[in-house]
């Protein structure tokens, strides 16, 4: 499952985004999800990769984080010409998840940039 994420990861992604005041957690080209139970319904009929949404410290700015399923990997993407980056979480690690996405964007933005942290 390359494009996609595993329903076992987004459950768990879910978990942890969705309750933060400042990152959200998107299907692919759709509004945000409001409720977890909304997102496990979503991942039950999908296998759609997902966005999650952080924005910046102090900006009107945000970036988009790519996230899919390889394996026992998930994947988070950042897909930017000037800014672009990969990194890859194995799924036991996912509880992790802040500080791999903000250490992403950190790297991609060579610290010029400051994330909100969840």
């Amino acid at each position: 499952m390359s494009n996609g994420i595993n329903a076992s990861h987004g459950k768990t992604i879910a978990e942890l985004v969705i309750p933060s005041k400042t990152w959200s957690l998107h299907p692919e080209k759709k509004p945000a999800f409001t409720a977890i139970d909304e997102a496990i319904d979503y991942f039950a009929d999908s296998n759609e990769p997902l966005y999650i949404k952080v924005p910046f410290v102090d900006e009107d700015d945000d970036v988009l984080v790519h996230v899919n399923s390889s394996g026992e990997d998930v994947v988070f993407t950042i897909s930017d010409l000037n800014h672009g980056g990969e990194s890859r979480v194995d799924a036991s690690h996912l509880k992790n998840l802040s500080s791999s996405v903000v250490a992403l964007i950190e790297q991609c933005y060579d610290k010029k940039k400051s994330p909100e942290t969840m």
